[in-house]
């Protein structure tokens, strides 16, 4: 697979994941480390292995303050009734969800296993070192970033 190939394929997968399961819209988007923001700010960072043709990793990193409010989006509620383990279920399913759609667009005809999402510790707007494809993308309460490795595990 060419990189152009998957970073469209994270493109795409993470824009109609978020805007039709999450209603959140993405303002701007690149490959790459995501720009330095927040300071360090608490995040949550989930992982998921799939094994298929190919096998490989994925991540998902969102600041606390943009996993409430995409939670929000996908749960109904008012950002302030959002829990952190709340949050942190729904960006594990954020993270299943985009990874699914990644994998379709890449290998429509193969069949994965995806492992359950983990918590991993990372900072927000870090690139995932080894990765084979990084991308951020801005939603205008912060940077979700996304990180696809094929032929080996995150």
């Amino acid at each position: 697979m060419e990189p152009n190939e998957i970073q469209a394929a994270l493109a795409a997968a993470v824009e109609e994941v978020l805007e039709t399961m999450y209603f959140s819209t993405v303002l701007a988007s690149a490959d790459g480390a995501a720009p330095s923001e927040g300071g360090g700010a608490p995040a949550i960072t989930v992982k998921l292995r799939f094994e298929g043709s190919p096998s490989g990793g994925f991540r998902v990193s969102v600041p606390l303050t943009l996993a409430r409010v995409v939670s929000a989006g996908f749960l109904g509620r008012e950002e302030a009734e959002v829990s952190d383990s709340q949050a942190e279920e729904v960006v594990g399913e954020l993270a299943n969800m985009i990874c699914g759609s990644v994998l379709s667009r890449l290998q429509s005809d193969a069949t994965f296993q995806i492992t359950h999402p983990e918590l991993t510790p990372t900072e927000p707007g870090v690139g995932f070192e080894g990765a084979g494809a990084n991308r951020w993308f801005d939603l205008g309460d912060g940077i979700l970033t996304v990180s696809l490795e094929l032929g080996q595990t995150v």
